[in-house]
């Protein structure tokens, strides 16, 4: 059982029943977030949902989320609630504080290139995940569906170099939370408890650096690239498919006929018979989707599109 509107709120507690609000009742907690998903800005998610790991992997190849899963530690910003103070000693609430999360990562570089991209406002939603795989989400203004936590403010902060004997190497996100009500009132929490995925199986996308092997000459028929991860440039991606390919020739796309992978990484496309001086793009598709990101072994991965021109006989 895991569509969210029957768990949301829900703790095992055993064989006790009766509602949660005194000592004797079981305590729905959560604990230091570490995870964070961030959603289109304004996208509701069905109270009817099944959410598992399949339903975030939709989301996640048509650009609706974006993980950010394992963070190496976390802060909270949040600021204080202001008051004032009349001349009587009766103080009064001037301002609720609005709550601000920093989130740390050490990734690598391109795992810091990638979420530079998310310094924007009013951009995105978040949902919320702790170190126990609990997920925490705002409620609809209906009350049945579910939302990401609205964020104004996000910041990829710059990156902190290592020090010799001192902190590794590390790049933080900070997001600003702008609806207090949603804070304290307008939220549900999943517990791991009535989830069939932990955090770490979230699906997230790995980056692809297509290489164009050789320039390809008039009257082939054939386009060999190499598809090595964006991260290092050398562990090869295998276990692509014909259909996970598009090849694009003077803005015309096409499926490969044919795609043969020899050694691991390297795969020899069949195409349509090449012209000189034809402009030939090479990229991953997913027709389904239809996108860049495609699903190979369970994984999913982006390639960076890459042009070459055909050679003159």
């Amino acid at each position: 059982m895991s569509k969210i509107i029957d768990i949301a709120g829900k703790k095992d507690c055993g064989n006790a029943t009766g509602i949660n609000t005194g000592v004797l009742g079981c305590l729905s907690l959560f604990g230091t977030p570490l995870h964070l998903i961030a959603l289109q800005k304004g996208f509701i998610i069905p109270g009817d949902t099944e959410f598992n790991k399949a339903y975030l992997e939709t989301l996640v190849q048509a650009g609706t989320a974006i993980p950010l899963i394992d963070a190496a530690a976390f802060e909270d910003l949040s600021s204080e609630d202001t008051m004032s103070t009349n001349a009587g000693g009766q103080e009064r609430l001037n301002l609720l504080g609005l709550p601000k999360y920093k989130l740390m990562f050490e990734e690598g570089h391109e795992f810091y290139r990638e979420i530079a991209k998310f310094t924007s406002y009013k951009s995105y939603d978040f949902i919320i995940g702790d170190e126990a795989g609990n997920w925490m989400l705002a409620t609809a203004n209906n009350g049945e569906d579910f939302k990401g936590f609205t964020a104004g403010q996000v910041v990829a902060e710059m990156r902190k170099t290592k020090v010799q004997g001192g902190d590794p190497e590390s790049k933080s996100i900070t997001v600003q939370f702008l609806d207090r009500l949603q804070w304290d009132r307008n939220y549900a929490i999943l517990h791991q408890d009535f989830l069939d995925f932990v955090p770490q199986e979230v699906p997230t996308i790995n980056g692809i650096d297509l290489k164009i092997i050789g320039i390809p000459a008039e009257a082939a028929t054939t386009i060999v690239v190499e598809a090595p991860l964006a991260s290092d440039e050398v562990t090869p991606v295998i276990g692509l498919i014909k259909e996970d390919f598009q090849v694009t020739i003077n803005g015309t796309a096409e499926t490969p006929t044919d795609a043969v992978e020899s050694p691991n990484g390297t795969y020899t496309l069949t195409i349509t018979a090449l012209v000189a001086l034809d402009v030939i793009t090479v990229n991953t598709w997913n027709t389904t989707v239809p996108n860049s990101v495609v699903n190979s072994n369970d994984v999913l991965y982006r390639a960076r599109a890459i042009d070459t021109v055909v050679a003159i006989a």
